[in-house]
């Protein structure tokens, strides 16, 4: 008798890249993409390219580039004036030994 899965899962598998870490070092790494979050990215790219962002039909562009990118560009184009205050700091940890 074959085995089968109980739980069947969206998920199209592991895809595995190279990322360079803080320190300039050669990483591999693995992520996973699912049928939903593609179709959630193509229903953001339409949505941004309909707004006037033609950056999002880049294709050497990552879609964390394309996405972020994007709202920047809907942000600065708006006219609106936000006054946020962050704090960003390169390198920085979370948690410091005492």
């Amino acid at each position: 008798m074959a085995a089968t899965c109980l739980f069947p899962s969206k998920k199209t598998g592991l895809i595995k890249g190279a990322q360079y870490d803080q320190e300039g070092k050669f990483t591999e790494v693995e992520t996973r993409e699912d049928e939903e979050q593609n179709i959630k990215l193509a229903e953001i790219l339409e949505l941004l390219l309909a707004a006037g962002y033609f950056r999002a039909r880049i294709k050497g562009l990552s879609s964390f580039d394309k996405v972020v990118g994007g709202m920047t560009w809907c942000i600065t184009t708006c006219n609106f004036g936000i006054d946020v205050d962050l704090l960003f700091q390169e390198n920085s940890t979370i948690c410091q030994k005492m």
